[in-house]
């Protein structure tokens, strides 16, 4: 399906009016779920889909658009007996103040309609709608509404798949984890599924290639259980090395306390943010060193949890100063599996010490923001570096993650590697 070149979509003359709209059966639903978040994804399908979207979108790009493609424009709705556009076939772009709004046509007749995830934008386009006679259903993710260019569900096992994706999508709270949990909700994980059941019932030889690929996918599993969440990414050191300072510099407001003597954090404080489209939770722990002091011993006890838990821990301090060795002891049991970041923070008190540096440490100063980029740029890398291109299958929740791992292990076995795609969990 293309659209035509005009700045908006096509609409007949005599079929504008709120009306004859009114008589057509055309729905529109929330995808994304009641809430706030950082945006909103609006399905619109119908037999007058197009001419509803037309009333109100205003293109920014005049080309003729595809089924799949992107346009972004505004929302100029707010009033719905206005008139479209006069010159339908005007090629120029539309200029009409209104909500920064992208469209994705999925299949003929159905849209997806992103906007920002307030509730007055949302409320906004919802209203637009249902004032020229579009049905709102209720503001399920999934319930009510068609295929909307997803996979068409096949049986039970794809139907739960899509069904737990969706309820994913209306938590997420970015556009990068949303974009992967709309991926399965338009059926991403039962194509494979599907294509891989196809494939060994053609040839079982093909086992051992379809278990590379689940092994591929149980990757992004890492990621994908954890698109409702942010990450946590733990700061330890040595006592008055400046890691509030640097959570304060991490987030950009005063979230830590700041003192110039050890043992002023002795809780465990945390400052949610995002980078680069992914959830951060920044952690403040306790100075790591040997105490007799009861209540710095609690504290150097939950930072020491905290650790345990944490997705990544950078690991602060200063120039010159070396870590307690019955500390990094500790650390190394702890913490083997956690990704790491070193970060050497002052690194302005001594630019020689900091430049003999282990070439893998970070060096910043927080009270001045040097560095501050890099380190939260290389945070971001460590933790999302084995993320799959967007389009891609990912497991959304451990179940999901532990039945692609199951189909990972079967490589040798394609009878049981069969039924366990078929049956669809662990």
């Amino acid at each position: 399906m293309s659209l035509s070149q005009n700045n908006t979509l096509p609409i007949p003359g005599d079929e504008s009016n709120a009306q004859s709209l009114s008589k057509q059966t055309t729905c529109c639903a929330l995808l994304t779920g009641a809430g706030r978040s950082a945006i909103a994804v609006i399905a619109l399908w119908g037999e007058r889909a197009d001419v509803c979207l037309t009333r109100f979108f205003r293109c920014i790009r005049s080309r003729a658009i595809d089924v799949g493609q992107v346009r972004y424009g505004v929302w100029a709705g707010g009033a719905a007996d206005a008139p479209p556009p006069a010159d339908r076939s005007s090629t120029e772009p539309a200029t009409t103040a209104g909500e920064s709004i992208v469209v994705v046509p999925t299949a003929p007749q159905r849209y997806e309609i992103h906007c920002h995830g307030g509730e007055a934008a949302i409320g906004r386009i919802l209203d637009d709608l249902s004032s020229i006679g579009v049905r709102r259903v209720a503001p399920h993710p999934l319930d009510g509404i068609p295929s909307a260019g997803r996979l068409p569900v096949e049986d039970a096992v794809d139907q739960r798949l899509i069904d737990e994706a969706g309820a994913v999508l209306s938590q997420c709270t970015t556009v990068k984890t949303a974009a992967i949990a709309l991926d399965q909700v338009r059926g991403a994980l039962c194509q494979w599924r599907q294509r891989s059941i196809q494939v060994l019932g053609e040839d079982p030889r093909k086992a051992a290639e379809i278990a590379v690929q689940a092994q591929q996918i149980a990757v992004a599993g890492r990621i994908g259980h954890r698109l409702t969440r942010p990450f946590d990414v733990v700061l330890a050191g040595p006592p008055n090395v400046g890691k509030s300072s640097l959570i304060n510099a991490l987030v950009g407001y005063d979230r830590s306390i700041i003192m110039d003597f050890a043992g002023t954090t002795r809780d465990v404080l945390d400052a949610d943010t995002v980078f680069d489209g992914w959830p951060l939770r920044l952690r403040d722990t306790a100075g790591l060193h040997r105490s007799e002091d009861t209540i710095e011993k609690q504290g150097i006890d939950r930072a020491m949890d905290a650790i345990a838990t944490a997705d990544l821990v950078a690991q602060v301090t200063e120039p010159g100063l070396q870590w307690d060795h019955k500390v990094l002891e500790a650390l190394e049991r702890i913490n083997a599996s956690v990704p790491i970041v070193r970060v050497i923070n002052k690194s302005d008190l001594s630019p020689v010490e900091s430049a003999a540096a282990p070439a893998d440490a970070l060096t910043t100063v927080a009270t001045t923001g040097e560095g501050i980029g890099n380190l939260l740029q290389t945070v971001v890398q460590m933790l999302v570096d084995d993320l799959p291109p967007l389009g891609r299958p990912v497991p959304i929740n451990p179940r999901q993650w532990d039945w692609v791992n199951e189909i990972a292990s079967l490589g040798e076995q394609p009878e049981q590697m069969i039924a366990g795609l078929r049956r669809g969990e662990r």
